[in-house]
C-alpha cells in the first residue's frame, strides 16, 4: 500500500509510466484498498463491478469530493448533487443538444483540416503539438464564441488552467484571466442574446431560475479541461494505439466502419482520466468492505476498464472487441454531458488523417513514444513521418 500511496505523489502524477500492473495487483489482492493520498485517508476501488456501484449511487457517494476543482473553475456540476445538480445539468445541457452538435460537425471538420494544412506538406510532425492538443481547444473556443484573433492567447490561458494540479499558481492566474475575459462576453449576451451557446446558457431557466453570470463563466472554464483536454488526450491515445502496431492503422483505413470502434477501444484501453473522486455521505459497504461515512473514495476507472473478469485479455488493444460498456464517461447522473461531442471529434480527426495522410507512421528517427501519467494519461509527443 505504500507503493500505491507513493504513486499518487504529485511529482509522479504526470510522469508515471505504467500503473496497470499495480491496478491488476490491487484487483487481485485488495480490490478495496485504504491508503493515504495527498495526506488524506482514501479508499481506492479497482474492480469493474465496484467502480460501477460507486458511479451509479450518487446518493451514497457524493461528488462534493471534487471541491478542489472549484478553486480554479468556480462551483460547477462536478461537485454538485441532488436538486442543484439536476437543475444545473438541465441548464448547461444546452451546449450538447442534437441541434448544437449537428451544427458543430462542419466546424470540427474545418478546424481539423486547418490544423492538417499547417504540416501536411512537411513530411514530419508531432501529432500532439501540431494536431491533437490544438484542435479540441479551438472547438471549445468556437463554442464559447472567442474571436479568431484571440485563439492564440485563449489557447495559452486554457493550457495553463488545465495544468493547475501541476502548477497551482499558474492555474489560478489563468483562471482569473479567463474570468476577466469571459465575463464581459457573458454580460453582453445577457443584454443582447444571439443564436449561440452562451446566449442559451444565460437565457435558459428551469422552474423560472437561470444561471448567474458567475455560474456561466464557471461552466465555460470547466469546458476547457472537461471538453478540450480530455479530447486532446483521447485522440493522442487513439493515434498512439493505431501507430505503435501500424497494421491497425492500415486496417481502419481500409474499413472505415472500424473508426467508431477504434475510438471506443481507445477509451477502454487508455482512458484519458483514470479516476474520479467521491465522498461517502453515509456508512456503506462495498465488495464486503465497510466504508465509513465521510470517507473519500477514489474510483479507478482505468482499473475497471481493464478488469479481466469483465473484459477478456484486457491489456490488449483489440479492434474487434466491440466493448462500449467501458466506464470512461462515468455513469448515471454524472455521466459525461459531452460524450457525443468527444466521440464526434475523435471520429472526425481520425477520418481526416486517414484520408489525407494514408502513409502516416511513427518517425523512425525519433524516440519511441510512450504514454505516461496517473491522473491523466496520454503521450507527451507523437512524432510521425509521411509521404
Amino acid at each position: 500500500m505504500q507503493d500505491v500511496s507513493a504513486a499518487f505523489d504529485p511529482q509522479l502524477m504526470f510522469d508515471l509510466p505504467d500503473p496497470y500492473p499495480m491496478f491488476a495487483e490491487l484487483r487481485r489482492t485488495q480490490p478495496i484498498s485504504h491508503v493515504v493520498v495527498h495526506h488524506r485517508a482514501t479508499t481506492i476501488v479497482t474492480r469493474y463491478d465496484d467502480v460501477w456501484a460507486v458511479l451509479r449511487d450518487g446518493e451514497t457517494y457524493s461528488s462534493r469530493a471534487n471541491a478542489e476543482v472549484g478553486k480554479y473553475m468556480g462551483r460547477t456540476i462536478l461537485e454538485m448533487d441532488g436538486r442543484e445538480h439536476t437543475r444545473t445539468r438541465a441548464l448547461v445541457s444546452a451546449v450538447f443538444t442534437p441541434r448544437t452538435l449537428e451544427a458543430m460537425a462542419p466546424v470540427i471538420e474545418s478546424v481539423v483540416h486547418e490544423q492538417l494544412d499547417g504540416f501536411a506538406r512537411a513530411g514530419r510532425a508531432d501529432l500532439v503539438d501540431d494536431l491533437t492538443t490544438a484542435f479540441p481547444m479551438q472547438v471549445i473556443a468556437h463554442i464559447v464564441g472567442v474571436p479568431r484573433s484571440d485563439y492564440p492567447r485563449f489557447l495559452r490561458w486554457s493550457l495553463d488552467l488545465v495544468a493547475f494540479s501541476k502548477d497551482p499558481a499558474k492555474g489560478r492566474a489563468a483562471s482569473q484571466t479567463l474570468y476577466d475575459y469571459l465575463l464581459p462576453i457573458v454580460r453582453e449576451r445577457r443584454a443582447a442574446p444571439r443564436d449561440d451557446v452562451i446566449s442559451r446558457l444565460v437565457t435558459g431557466t428551469v422552474d423560472g431560475v437561470g444561471l448567474s453570470d458567475d455560474e456561466v463563466v464557471s461552466f465555460l472554464r470547466l469546458l476547457l479541461p472537461a471538453g478540450a483536454e480530455t479530447t486532446a488526450r483521447l485522440t493522442a491515445n487513439l493515434f498512439f494505439a493505431l501507430l505503435v502496431e501500424r497494421e491497425r492503422f492500415e486496417r481502419v483505413g481500409a474499413d472505415r466502419a472500424l473508426v467508431p470502434w477504434a475510438v471506443e477501444e481507445t477509451l477502454r484501453w487508455e482512458t484519458p482520466i483514470l479516476f474520479v473522486a467521491r465522498q461517502a455521505t453515509q456508512p456503506a459497504e462495498l465488495g464486503g468492505v465497510a466504508i465509513p461515512e465521510g470517507t473519500f473514495v477514489s474510483a479507478i476507472i482505468a482499473a475497471a476498464n481493464r478488469d479481466e473478469t469483465h473484459f477478456p485479455d484486457p491489456d490488449r488493444f483489440d479492434l474487434d472487441r466491440r466493448a462500449d460498456d467501458h466506464l470512461s464517461f462515468g455513469f448515471a447522473r454524472h455521466f459525461c454531458l459531452g460524450y457525443h461531442l468527444a466521440k464526434l471529434e475523435a471520429r472526425t480527426v481520425l477520418s481526416a488523417v486517414l484520408d489525407r495522410l494514408p502513409s502516416l507512421h511513427l518517425d523512425p528517427a525519433a524516440e519511441p513514444p510512450r504514454i505516461t501519467g496517473l491522473a491523466f494519461r496520454s503521450p507527451q509527443t507523437l512524432r510521425v513521418a509521411f509521404d
